[in-house]
């Protein structure tokens, strides 16, 4: 497949264009946030269907990232997006939902006769590494500057969770274990409403040169990939590239950049791509076997 056609396959599947999402309603959200809809789904049925070692390391990955929202919530509760009525609402749905996404991805693990990982409890214990102070520092203080920290706020929400959704979405197609398959979809669609959400927040509010600015500097100097700053840096570059190293994953990173480039001022950005790019070489470098699945509908 040529990365043209994979770009349009991921197009198609994608449905609408995020930027083309209707203005979220943040009523809507409130009453239709519960926990992961796992209807249909027996998560003791994906002990039947083996997970490869590379699996097991995604999986516990992400399932740490999903546990770890908790201390991007405590952060945010310390700027002035707690003073925001949509910000503040929309976090604390956020943080449950994606407890659950945690909570159901140990437990595959668990079917599958591998220990899901103790990482997450062990964050709440460690002292904070530099980078999480200076981030956390950082953004109190844009807070503490403008009220349009909020803007960079969404908008590093907006990538993060946009970077989810077609993460997810493929491990899902990447699966040979049914289960898991559907596990993931069904996060999708939290996933989806969270990047509504983010996107159109920030779509909103980068309407002015200084919202824009703080944005992008806070962004260029102290962004890194969910996760990044739980784990080590070759666990994140295992996680890219048992995800997207392939014409379909180059072209989701494409269009992940591409979609928050069209965010007021972010034309510049392609900073999942060449993240992602670069760890998967470091991977290859290091001689790191990746071991993908036959998938399920193969």
């Amino acid at each position: 497949m040529t990365q043209t056609v994979a770009a349009q396959t991921v197009t198609e599947r994608a449905g609408k264009p995020f930027e083309e999402v209707q203005p979220f309603n943040i009523d809507k959200f409130l009453a239709a946030s519960k926990p992961l809809d796992l209807s249909g789904i027996n998560l003791d049925d994906a002990g039947k269907h083996p997970l490869s070692l590379s699996e097991v390391k995604v999986l516990r990955y992400m399932q740490d990232t999903e546990f770890y929202t908790v201390h991007y919530m405590k952060a945010l509760m310390e700027t002035s997006a707690l003073a925001d009525n949509e910000c503040r609402a929309f976090l604390v749905c956020w943080g449950y939902e994606e407890c659950f996404h945690g909570r159901a991805l140990a437990r595959i693990l668990e079917s599958c006769g591998h220990e899901a990982s103790k990482r997450s409890l062990d964050e709440f214990t460690r002292p904070r590494k530099l980078t999480e102070v200076l981030q956390d520092a950082g953004g109190r203080l844009l807070s503490m500057i403008s009220s349009d920290f909020i803007a960079v706020h969404n908008t590093w929400g907006a990538i993060n969770e946009l970077t989810a959704v077609h993460a997810y979405t493929r491990l899902a197609e990447l699966s040979a274990n049914p289960v898991l398959a559907a596990v993931c979809r069904r996060i999708v669609k939290d996933e989806r409403r969270h990047f509504a959400f983010y996107y159109q927040q920030a779509k909103r509010r980068l309407t002015n040169r200084l919202a824009q600015r703080m944005a992008a500097g806070a962004i260029k100097a102290l962004w890194e990939p969910v996760g990044g700053s739980m784990a080590p840096r070759e666990e994140r570059d295992f996680v890219g590239a048992y995800l997207f190293d392939d014409a379909d994953g180059h072209a989701r990173l494409r269009e992940i950049d591409a979609t928050i480039g069209k965010l007021p001022a972010m034309g510049w950005f392609n900073m999942v791509s060449s993240d992602v790019i670069a760890g998967t070489e470091r991977i290859r470098r290091a001689g790191v076997h990746v071991d993908r699945p036959v998938p399920c509908g193969a």
